[in-house]
């Protein structure tokens, strides 16, 4: 099955030129443009597609708002790998991609809860993180469930403005 990974891919637009010439790019979880909602695990090949049709960089950083649905399920449970903040047998999110692509990715976690917005002292820690990636001249995606709600969140909290659905750069 080919799906639609990533799902809500966008980029956002500063609101004036930034120092350091980073760009900004929100999305949903791997799997979610291929299996929608569906409890289910997510099988390597979906994420692969998920990695390979995001932003092209030396270094790609993704920031990551996974964290656990409403019910206390963790958004990582889907995958091969686990969040560096959840105990377990599982590589991390970070140790998986490093095994996999060869240090390519660098992974900046902040858990939140599905549904429920972003707490200030969280979005605080995110927007400075962003900030400072974007400065540097790095290329960010944020990364939630769908790439929607605590994605934008993060995004307007540091004035960007949503583009039109990205095509893969």
């Amino acid at each position: 099955m080919v799906g639609d990974e990533p799902v809500n891919l966008r980029e956002w637009r500063a609101p004036t030129t930034t120092a350091g010439g980073g760009r900004l790019f929100t999305c949903g979880r791997p799997g979610r443009g291929t299996f929608g909602r569906e409890r289910r695990p997510i099988d390597d090949d979906t994420i692969d597609l998920w990695m390979k049709r995001l932003p092209k960089a030396e270094l790609l950083n993704i920031v990551s708002l996974l964290g656990k649905k409403t019910k206390g399920y963790s958004e990582f449970g889907y995958y091969p790998f686990r969040s560096s903040k959840e105990a377990g047998n599982k590589p991390t999110f970070q140790q998986w991609l490093d095994q996999r692509y060869d240090r390519r990715f660098v992974v900046h976690e902040f858990p939140t809860v599905d549904a429920q917005g972003i707490p200030p002292d969280v979005r605080e820690a995110v927007t400075r993180c962003v900030l400072d990636l974007i400065a540097k001249g790095r290329i960010v995606v944020i990364v939630d469930s769908a790439g929607a709600e605590r994605t934008a969140t993060v995004c307007e909290a540091i004035g960007y403005k949503r583009m039109a659905k990205s095509q893969p750069p």
